[in-house]
């Protein structure tokens, strides 16, 4: 059974950001490398009987060529979806293959361009039909809202854990990014599946989302303003007025 989906999309550079180092997948669209965000929020209506995907990436910042690694990877991933000839495929499957070959070409990437390190995060639903899944590699996440309840459906890859055994209180470290030298380690993205059910909701963004604006923060808006445009609007206003300085990329999916 497929279900009517409608979906909006923001993307915004930081206040302490010379440019944009965020980049996403949206309408068969993403960003140039070089960008300053979005203007305006982009809007999607459709239906699962059609291949629909969203994702957020946020490309590792400095001269490290954030901004590249984040456009590279949507441009395998968009190249990927348009493989896929509107037939229903393994959700978990095309992620892992995809991610792989993401992370593969950014680290060649760095190589010709004698970078050190060059990463950027994932995170990603796709939905087919009556289910969806939902990929990350990195700390970027993706949250449900089901019932009056909000869980996060992605497994951030820091260290984070260890750091509150320690009692350490800092920016936690990514431990898995695409763009790794598989000498190095083997990425492994986070895949999970769910059931889709009507009045459903799910956000993709990067963490210049959630360091500025709670999950708390994020469900009373989506309880405020129902309507996805209206969410991401609310939401990367509320990011502007807060002086956030990381860029910060929002996708927000209401299944009707």
């Amino acid at each position: 059974m497929a279900f009517e989906i409608e979906a909006a999309c923001g993307c915004a550079c930081g206040s302490s950001r010379n440019q944009n180092e965020d980049n996403f997948y949206f309408k068969k669209k993403h960003l140039a490398s070089r960008n300053k965000g979005l203007k305006t929020p982009l809007k999607y209506k459709g239906n699962t009987d059609d291949i629909v995907f969203f994702a957020v990436f946020d490309g590792m910042g400095g001269e490290s060529r954030g901004e590249e690694a984040s456009c590279l990877a949507s441009e395998i991933f968009s190249n990927g979806i348009k493989q896929l000839d509107d037939v229903v495929i393994d959700g978990k499957e095309f992620f892992i293959n995809i991610c792989t070959k993401a992370s593969n070409a950014i680290y060649e990437l760095a190589r010709e361009k004698q970078v050190g390190t060059m990463g950027t995060t994932i995170a990603a639903l796709y939905f087919p039909q009556d289910e969806v899944f939902a990929c990350n590699v990195g700390d970027s996440k993706v949250f449900r809202i089901r019932h009056g309840q909000m869980v996060q459906i992605s497994e951030d890859h820091t260290d984070e854990k260890l750091l509150s055994t320690m009692g350490v209180t800092k920016k936690p470290v990514l431990l898995q990014y695409l763009g790794i030298p598989e000498k190095t380690m083997v990425i492994d993205p986070y895949v999970s599946r769910g059931d889709l059910r009507s009045d459903d909701y799910y956000i993709v963004c990067s963490d210049g989302v959630t360091d500025t604006v709670s999950p708390s923060e994020l469900y009373e808006i989506v309880k405020t303003q129902k309507k996805t445009e209206d969410i991401v609007r609310c939401v990367m206003s509320a990011i502007a007025q807060r002086d956030g300085k990381d860029n910060a990329t929002l996708i927000v999916v209401k299944v009707l």
